[in-house]
């Protein structure tokens, strides 16, 4: 199915961009006909837009779509891991899983920390962690323990 929307988008794109590229440039030609203008604004209407329009809707309701999936699938992988290692996650291990770069799975498990209050955790030789607390206590008693 997205094999196909591709398509039937590069094929309303490729048919609707010129048409209403050249309509344009026939429209706003002050020194062609009146007649040659209408014609150019008629085929505008009826042949450059629609095509145009519903390409480009197609192409930005797969970008949403496949914008939408990523998310769920970092979702469901972030909250695996955390039930997996009991609430302790490294940026390493969530790149690893999710094949982002460091970077970005940084900046997504900082976005997590803030939205669910982790804690971060740097060890002595200086590795760093967050702790999202699972069970619903304030995380003290974790953070005690050294764990």
């Amino acid at each position: 199915m997205r094999q196909l929307t591709k398509i039937a988008a590069g094929i309303l794109l490729g048919i609707g961009v010129p048409i209403t590229l050249l309509s344009t440039i026939g429209v706003m030609d002050l020194k062609a006909p009146s007649k040659d203008r209408e014609g150019a604004l008629a085929a505008l209407i009826l042949f450059g837009l629609p095509p145009t329009a519903l390409g480009g809707w197609l192409v930005w309701s797969a970008r949403q779509r496949s914008s939408k999936q990523e998310g769920d699938r970092l979702r469901s992988t972030f909250f695996r891991l955390l039930k997996e290692s009991n609430g302790h996650l490294t940026v390493l291990r969530f790149s690893m899983e999710t094949e982002l770069d460091g970077e970005a799975a940084k900046a997504y498990l900082d976005d997590r920390a803030k939205e669910f209050n982790a804690i971060y955790n740097v060890t002595e030789e200086g590795n760093f962690s967050y702790y999202f607390n699972l069970d619903g206590s304030d995380g003290s008693k974790q953070l005690e323990s050294g764990s």
